[in-house]
């Protein structure tokens, strides 16, 4: 691929930086201390291109979503990797997709639209990557068994932390225990109104577990209302020391409704937190339960049964860490850049 490193451009134009863009930045990060030479087409003014300028050896193309001239400096050759769906339609009108080589990764867990369109896009496409079996799944559902698809599963962000910021976390929150929470404050998609219930629950058995929302998003005021009489809950804002935030964690919880496969929840793994998720999506492609952590039902959830276990018994919060920072080895960095490389040849 290093003979064809000019031809690969990567498509991502969301507007905020959640997961899927953060893989992105990784993605491409990574391939660049390989030594490619890569095109991203991003959102003019995004958090993304603001990370992406830090990364050497890429040519960053800031577009609105009509920004069609970006792809009129790319060869015929160019094998375009879209990373999210949003361009599709446009790009189709206009006839762009007809003469293009691409793939696209998918992310999320709900079943795609389904009408000609689509269907003429995921088929034309070389490769459509999934991140999680469920997510296969689905695509397979919507478009045919015959649809050209691979599992390249997400990867931990390798978070650094300070041991010391760690401490302090701790020491601000007061609290002996800490469970923890990273993603956008959306209680739709990551189910964040069972955990002030479970808080709830633990201030009602006189239980010293704090609970840390790390992040932002359209229902925090909805959640801070929810929970304005529970001193065990702590909203935290956006915070770029996710790492530090981790490694104070003792136990991370994971409520989303819908999942295709979580990469905080990777993170979490990473840094061997024991995790309480619902058993939706691509979830069960990481936890094992009991094994690695405990997976809860999607309807009627208890997450305060597995939680007590893991406050009262330190031997099982050790085994589960263990557990954990083994199974990350298979998420890493390397494994899912190589896993792309790998694709990009067949593809060129």
């Amino acid at each position: 691929m290093n003979d064809h490193a000019s031809l690969l451009c990567h498509v991502n134009l969301a507007n905020g930086f959640r997961g899927g863009e953060r893989q992105t930045l990784l993605l491409v990060k990574a391939l660049s201390e390989k030594g490619f030479k890569q095109k991203v087409i991003a959102r003019k003014d995004s958090e993304l291109v603001k990370r992406l300028q830090t990364i050497s050896g890429i040519d960053v193309m800031e577009k609105n979503m009509f920004g069609f001239d970006a792809f009129s400096e790319t060869s015929e050759k160019t094998l375009f990797h879209f990373h999210d769906s949003r361009s599709f339609p446009m790009f189709y009108l206009n006839g762009l997709l007809k003469s293009m080589k691409y793939i696209y990764t998918r992310r999320v867990q709900r079943s795609p639209k389904v009408n000609f369109m689509s269907k003429k896009i995921y088929k034309d496409s070389m490769k459509i990557v999934c991140l999680s079996s469920s997510i296969e799944n689905t695509v397979k559902e919507s478009f045919g068994k015959s649809i050209d698809s691979l599992i390249i599963p997400s990867a931990s962000a390798g978070f650094d932390h300070d041991p010391e910021k760690s401490l302090e976390i701790r020491q601000e929150i007061k609290h002996d225990f800490l469970v923890g929470h990273i993603g956008s404050l959306d209680d739709s998609h990551k189910g964040q109104l069972d955990i002030i219930k479970l808080a709830r629950q633990a201030k009602s058995k006189a239980l010293d577990i704090g609970f840390v929302m790390v992040g932002s998003g359209r229902d925090e005021l909805l959640l801070k209302k929810e929970s304005k009489d529970l001193e065990n809950v702590y909203f935290t804002g956006q915070v770029e020391n996710i790492g530090d935030f981790l490694s104070a964690f003792d136990v991370f919880i994971f409520p989303s409704r819908h999942e295709g496969l979580g990469s905080s929840l990777l993170d979490a793994i990473h840094f061997g937190l024991p995790v309480i998720a619902r058993n939706v999506g691509g979830i069960s492609d990481i936890i094992e339960h009991g094994i690695n952590g405990f997976m809860v039902s999607e309807s009627g959830p208890d997450f305060f049964t597995p939680l007590v276990e893991l406050y009262e018994n330190e031997a099982k919060r050790q085994m589960i860490s263990k557990a954990n920072r083994e199974k990350s080895k298979e998420f890493s960095i390397e494994r899912m850049t190589q896993s792309y490389i790998s694709l990009y040849n067949q593809c060129l």
